[in-house]
């Protein structure tokens, strides 16, 4: 309860919200967070929206709601970067004593921020909120329980509190710890785990899709899965060096038949079975050059530090620099 007492009386929270065509969502959105959250006089809310280079009105409909409240504010990017780098910017753009994320759909009801900030004000400087239950499909639902199981046994730090998806709070130390991230794959629950500051999770129901149709398809949940494994896990390396020495032991009993059957003077016959140990070799071969060629690809990627992203547009005016997370 110690860091209890630091907590400013008043605490500034200002909540990251990524927008991708979501001009449905927007106005539901800036209705319940005004009645659940801005209307309060405990906290000082402040929203920050992050349109990742969006093709629909989603823009145009940031800037009315800035201009009819400014404690709602944004910052486009100049394309599509994804949810994790307009995240990423957010943290880089959004000056507050606590920094929260909440989608743009509703699916995590904006009240449990609430839950989260009595946590923060007890000492936590990471919250994660747990889903208890989800609207979504049994084919969404599977494969983010395996991400969770896997990343827990294989990825995280022992101990982590960490849940995926990307709803949470964390202190404003964690916050500026996250912007000295730099690379160019990133999930966002991975970095804040990583982290390993203290943490405290608050469980709550996940709710149907207010409006729009979600870009969270199931051909990103299967990057999300790769992009953490290969950037927070050993274990593809574990994978690698075990089947080499599988694949090494399997010629021991091959090489002692063929030399048995070459003394015996009944030689293996045939080019089926040549031909399918060929191809199973150098099937796993090219499959360890492909993992290998996707470490040396990202590294590659680090080394030339390309900018995570540049900003084109801003509802409000800042003298901070407006390019790129340093």
């Amino acid at each position: 309860m110690k860091n209890q007492v630091r907590r400013p009386q008043l605490p500034r929270v200002v909540i990251l919200t990524p927008v991708y065509n979501e001009e449905e969502s927007l106005l539901h959105f800036e209705q319940s967070v005004a009645d659940l959250l801005l209307s309060r006089r405990d906290y000082d809310f402040h929203v920050l929206f992050i349109d990742d280079g969006s093709r629909d009105g989603s823009w145009a409909i940031i800037q009315e709601i800035s201009e009819r409240n400014s404690r709602f504010q944004g910052i486009r990017l100049s394309r599509n970067y994804g949810s994790h780098i307009a995240l990423s910017a957010g943290f880089a753009n959004a000056h507050g004593d606590a920094i929260a994320t909440l989608a743009c759909d509703l699916q995590d009801p904006p009240e449990v921020i609430l839950d989260f900030l009595e946590r923060w004000r007890s000492g936590a400087q990471i919250v994660w909120g747990r889903r208890l239950s989800r609207k979504d499909g049994f084919v969404r639902i599977l494969p983010s329980r395996i991400l969770f199981r896997l990343m827990r046994r294989f990825a995280m730090p022992h101990g982590s509190k960490f849940t995926t998806g990307s709803f949470l709070l964390v202190d404003r130390q964690v916050a500026k710890c996250l912007c000295q991230f730099h690379e160019q794959n990133r999930i966002t629950f991975a970095l804040v785990a990583w982290t390993g500051f203290d943490q405290a999770t608050v469980e709550y129901d996940r709710r149907e899709r207010i409006a729009g149709k979600s870009g969270w398809n199931f051909s990103r949940m299967i990057k999300t899965m790769y992009d953490a494994f290969i950037g927070f896990s050993f274990l593809p390396i574990k994978i690698m060096k075990l089947l080499g020495v599988g694949v090494s032991l399997l010629t021991i009993p091959l090489s002692a038949y063929l030399i048995f059957s070459w003394l015996t003077g009944d030689p293996l016959m045939g080019w089926t079975s040549l031909m399918l140990t060929i191809a199973f070799f150098f099937g796993i071969q090219f499959l360890l050059m492909g993992i290998v060629g996707e470490y040396l690809y990202r590294i590659y990627a680090e080394a030339v530090r390309r900018p995570l992203y540049f900003i084109s547009e801003k509802t409000y005016h800042s003298d901070a620099s407006d390019t790129n997370v340093e």
